[in-house]
């Protein structure tokens, strides 16, 4: 059973592989890095392009779920499925990025180390005649970063030395396999020592996930980071090293600020956490001690805040007229006050969706207070709030932020978790495609 479900996981690899690898030789950055395309520029506008690449998602599902089957009823060989990660990765390094992300972060690194402004305070259409910035121009860049003082210094490195775009893109590409490959390692490490009966089934459910790869991977988006760094803290959480937990997750924020949406649970984990059979190292006992741990952790995260942030409040190199965290806040909160960004979003839907999530929040943490916590109640708290952001909480989810849920999955043990995340995932990447192409055939 096991040698038959190790070469259905072969063959499912195998015509995987064989998509990724077909769109990357039609698609190379390297190719059409020069300046910014679109996938329906570079393919045409027709509904033949969109509908082979339609088409092509049609391909990754169907062996997916395929090979969901062998690993689930054939025990597939776990060496297979990280090989085959590893293989995906490398190939879809040289994808074309769908979206202009990759591009944007450049052009804000680029701010920041060549001509002093600070991308957190300024636009960079507020800074002009730059070559960059006319040859990648987008929506984004007529605001300021949308992403915290953590990501902006991550992005750094690509805006150094002499090899311009194509170095950066090298090195953003890079970035995100790693942490591609840093979340399904952390995931499968959790799972084996918390359930290893399912630690292959989580591990490939995530790692051959076709949105999985091509948003994280492909477009390079950095949710994937900051997801990478989250499975860290519950992986530090885990060892019971909650000061270390706290500290990595104010570090994941200052990434994305979606993934504060953690905190509070894993504040209530160390307040009504209860042991666990077989663990060594176990919770303290008294409500002091967990209290202590409590407000040590929130000291831990804000100390890191502030000395992440503190650099980039002050307005040098700046021309805006207006403080950075207010007007941060209302560009989280209000997104559809952003210029040129999605002018048709209304407000009332943006408001609405906030409040849905604020109230499903709010019950899921007040059934968490009821009793004792157990890890897998706080795995399946994370993952229902996770889909909840990604469902409710921005009122205009992007494909990739279904990399928020998708990334706890495989720790949650219900039962329609996976087939959630699967579906969505098919219909996100047709979502994308129709994004791209603008729905031929409508106007």
């Amino acid at each position: 059973m096991r040698a038959l479900g190790t070469v259905s996981l072969v063959g499912v690899g195998l015509v995987s592989e064989a998509v990724y690898l077909a769109v990357v030789m039609r698609l190379p950055w390297w190719r059409y890095g020069g300046t910014l395309h679109s996938w329906s520029q570079l393919l045409g506008r027709g509904w033949g392009a969109g509908a082979l690449c339609v088409a092509g998602i049609g391909v990754l599902m169907a062996a997916y779920l395929g090979g969901w089957y062998a690993v689930r009823h054939e025990a597939g060989d776990r060496r297979v499925i990280w090989g085959f990660a590893v293989l995906f990765a490398l190939t879809l390094f040289w994808l074309l990025p769908i979206t202009s992300d990759l591009f944007t972060h450049l052009i804000r690194a680029h701010l920041f180390t060549e001509m002093g402004v600070n991308p957190l305070l300024n636009a960079p259409l507020q800074v002009p005649d730059d070559s960059l910035l006319s040859a990648y121009p987008s929506p984004y860049t007529g605001q300021p970063s949308i992403y915290g003082p953590v990501w902006l210094l991550l992005s750094v490195p690509g805006a150094l030395g002499r090899y311009g775009v194509a170095g950066g893109l090298v090195y953003l590409k890079g970035l995100a396999v790693a942490a591609y490959l840093g979340c399904a390692w952390f995931l499968e490490r959790i799972l084996r020592q918390m359930r290893p009966q399912d630690s292959v089934e989580g591990l490939y459910l995530f790692a051959w996930n076709p949105l999985v790869v091509l948003m994280a991977v492909g477009d390079g988006h950095n949710d994937v980071v900051m997801m990478a760094s989250v499975l860290l803290a519950y992986w530090l959480l885990l060892q019971q090293r909650w000061l270390f937990s706290f500290a990595i997750l104010a570090l994941s924020v200052w990434i994305k600020y979606v993934s504060a949406m953690f905190f509070p649970l894993i504040a209530l984990y160390a307040l009504r956490s209860k042991p666990r059979a077989g663990v060594r190292r176990q919770p303290p006992a008294s409500r002091r001690d967990r209290w202590r741990i409590v407000w040590q952790g929130g000291l831990v995260a804000v100390t890191i805040s502030a000395l992440v942030c503190l650099p980039f409040a002050v307005a040098w190199g700046s021309t805006a007229t207006d403080p950075w965290l207010p007007a941060l806040a209302e560009r989280l909160l209000w997104p559809s006050n952003w210029a040129g960004a999605t002018p048709e979003l209304a407000a009332w839907a943006m408001g609405a969706g906030l409040g849905l999530f604020g109230l499903a929040y709010l019950v899921l943490a007040a059934r968490l207070f009821k009793g004792s916590i157990s890890w897998q109640r706080l795995v399946n708290a994370s993952f229902v709030v996770a889909l909840l952001a990604f469902v409710l909480g921005a009122a205009r989810s992007q494909p990739w932020h279904l990399l928020w849920p998708a990334s706890l999955a495989g720790l949650s043990d219900l039962r329609w978790a996976w087939l959630l995340i699967a579906g969505f995932s098919a219909v996100m990447l047709v979502v994308q495609v129709w994004v791209e192409w603008g729905a031929p055939g409508l106007a």
